[in-house]
C-alpha cells in the first residue's frame, strides 16, 4: 500500500526545490543539507547545545513528580496502559516506565517541547506553521520493536507527522539507543486492515508478528541498513512519519537512555487531541478521558496542552 503526501519534500522534484530557495536566501547553506538528507534518508540530526545543568533541573522536576505523585498526570508502566501518577504502585522510577505530555508538568520539558531551533527545522519540513501536539519522557530504551508512527499516532493528512527525539544524556551503544533505516520513509505501507495502516488494539500478536516479518523482509529486498544513534546530550534525531525505527536491545540494564520526545503535526489540520490514563476505581479501574484545544506558545512556537491537566480531583 503507498500513502499519498502532499508533503513538498516527498515530492519527485524536492531537490529543486530546496535549491531553488537556497538560491533566493530562503535557507541557509546548512538547512538546505538538512533538508537534502531528509528527502534521501527521511531524517535530519542537530544539536540543541544542552548542558548539564538544564539536564540536571530536569532530573530533578521529575523526581520531584515521583514525591508528588499528581493525580492528573499519567505514568506508563513498561507493560500496561497509562495510569494515574497518584494510584501507581510499582517501584519508583521502575525501569521502562514513562511519562506521557510531561511538557505539561516540568517548566524545562516544556521549553523543549517548544524549542525554537526544533520549531524552525519542522516548519521548513512542513512548509507552513507546525504544531507540538504530544510529549513522551523516557528514562530507559525502550526496546521497542521497529514500526511507523502513523501506526499508532494519527493526524490527518498521515504525512503531516513528524517528531522529535532529545537526548538529555550521552548516549551509548549498551543502553538501548534509538534505532532506525535510513531510506525506510519510501518504502510501501502495511495494511493492518484493508485501506488502513493504523495498528488498533484489536490487532492480534499473528498480525503484529506478520508486520514484524514484513519490515525485515521489506528492508532487506531494498537493501536498506538499520543504524543506531549513539549520540551527545542534547543531540537531536527529527524524523519523517513514514520512517522506520525502534529501540536497540539494553545490552547494560545499569545505562540509563533518558530522552524526550515529541510529535508534531501542521497547525492548521490539527486543533484538539484527547488523551485517557487508567483511575483507581473503589476496588477496580476506571479509565478517564479528556480532550483539549489550549495552545501554549513562546517564541513563536505553538504546542497543545497537556490534556489531563486537572482531569481527575483527589479527596
Amino acid at each position: 500500500m503507498y500513502v499519498h503526501s502532499d508533503l513538498w519534500l516527498d515530492q519527485p522534484d524536492a531537490h529543486d526545490r530546496i535549491e531553488a530557495r537556497r538560491a533566493t536566501d530562503a535557507l541557509t547553506a546548512v538547512e538546505a543539507e538538512k533538508l537534502h538528507g531528509f528527502v534521501d534518508n527521511g531524517y535530519i540530526t542537530t544539536s540543541l547545545g544542552l548542558d548539564e545543568a538544564f539536564c540536571e533541573a530536569l532530573d530533578d522536576e521529575i523526581s520531584t513528580l515521583w514525591q508528588q505523585r499528581p493525580a492528573d498526570l499519567a505514568v506508563s508502566p513498561h507493560i500496561g496502559r497509562p495510569m494515574s501518577f497518584a494510584d501507581y504502585e510499582g517501584p519508583v522510577r521502575q525501569r521502562g516506565y514513562r511519562i506521557p505530555d510531561l511538557h505539561g508538568y516540568s517548566p524545562r520539558a516544556l521549553a523543549l517541547y517548544l524549542h525554537p531551533a526544533l520549531f524552525r527545522l519542522v516548519e521548513l519540513i512542513f512548509d507552513e506553521p507546525a504544531l507540538a501536539f504530544q510529549s513522551l519522557y523516557f528514562e530507559h530504551g525502550s526496546a521497542q520493536g521497529l514500526h511507523r508512527d502513523p501506526m499508532f499516532v494519527a493526524t490527518r493528512p498521515t504525512s503531516n507527522l513528524c517528531a522529535a527525539w532529545i537526548a538529555l544524556e550521552d548516549i551509548t551503544a549498551d543502553s538501548g539507543p534509538l534505532t532506525y533505516v535510513p531510506g525506510s520513509h519510501r518504502l510501501p505501507w502495511f495494511e493492518f486492515e484493508p485501506g488502513t495502516v493504523v495498528c488498533k488494539q484489536s490487532v492480534g500478536p499473528e498480525q503484529r508478528a506478520e508486520f514484524a516479518s514484513w519490515v525485515k523482509e521489506t528492508i532487506r529486498e531494498k537493501g536498506l541498513e538499520r543504524r543506531a544513534f549513539t549520540c551527545k546530550r542534547g543531540d537531536a534525531f527529527i524524523w519523517h512519519g513514514g520512517l522506520v525505527h525502534g529501540g536497540e536491545i539494553i545490552e547494560n540494564p545499569e545505562r540509563t537512555r533518558k530522552s524526550f520526545v515529541v510529535h508534531y503535526t501542521t497547525a492548521a489540520d490539527y486543533k484538539s487531541r484527547t488523551a485517557r490514563m487508567e483511575v483507581r476505581d473503589g476496588a477496580g479501574w476506571s479509565r478517564v478521558a479528556r480532550t483539549t484545544e489550549t495552545i501554549v506558545e513562546r517564541d513563536g512556537a505553538h504546542g497543545l496542552d497537556a490534556p489531563l491537566r486537572e482531569s481527575v480531583g483527589r479527596a
